[in-house]
């Protein structure tokens, strides 16, 4: 409100003052424009103030209170790891989600140092679960996280197919010579006299 009032009170008062007639050399548009750079650089600085991000407390990486923020304590309530309000603030709360998140999913635990593909991670399974992942497994909670974690890492996993081994083909049928064989006659019977 107070640098509101100040830029319109200058405004006006250029507004209404006259302007003398003004000279400038080399050296004066420099300072003018260095001058008028500090300006509009401090009022960018003014303007970003809202959407800054900021980390949660001291220590490593840390979480933006801002949309990311929003996304993970969503995600996190979705799976059951109870972040509180969703409000982007990151506090001891959603810390201790994260660190039952990481415990869950098999990173290191520590809720100060939330690393992208974990954040990356969450978000993949959150919106797959909402998009039909649940209705898909029928599975809620914290076991539909693991569902889509297992799923991920399965295929990335050599897999090992057994074949069983070719049944022995049959022996191939000998041919045994013969002699040949032996013919034998035998002369008919002579017929019986006659009486």
């Amino acid at each position: 409100m107070l640098k509101s009032l100040t830029v319109a009170t200058f405004a006006v008062a250029l507004a209404t003052l006259p302007a003398p007639e003004a000279r400038a050399d080399a050296g004066d548009v420099v300072g003018g424009l260095i001058v008028g750079g500090l300006i509009g650089a401090a009022i960018a600085n003014s303007n970003q103030g809202g959407n800054r991000a900021t980390t949660g407390g001291g220590g490593g990486g840390g979480i933006p209170a801002s949309q990311m923020g929003r996304d993970t304590q969503t995600a996190l309530n979705y799976f059951g790891f109870n972040a509180g309000s969703v409000d982007g603030q990151i506090g001891a709360g959603t810390r201790q989600a994260i660190e039952r998140y990481q415990a869950v999913m098999g990173y290191p635990v520590n809720g100060r140092d939330y690393a992208t593909y974990q954040y990356d991670m969450l978000m993949q399974a959150y919106y797959w679960a909402i998009n039909g992942g649940s209705a898909q497994t029928g599975l809620v909670g914290t076991p539909l996280l693991v569902a889509y974690r297992d799923a991920q890492v399965a295929p990335q996993q050599p897999q090992v197919v057994v074949v069983p081994a070719p049944a022995p083909a049959p022996a191939p049928a000998q041919v045994v010579a013969q002699p040949p064989a032996q013919t034998t006659i035998v002369p008919a019977p002579a017929p019986a006299p006659s009486k």
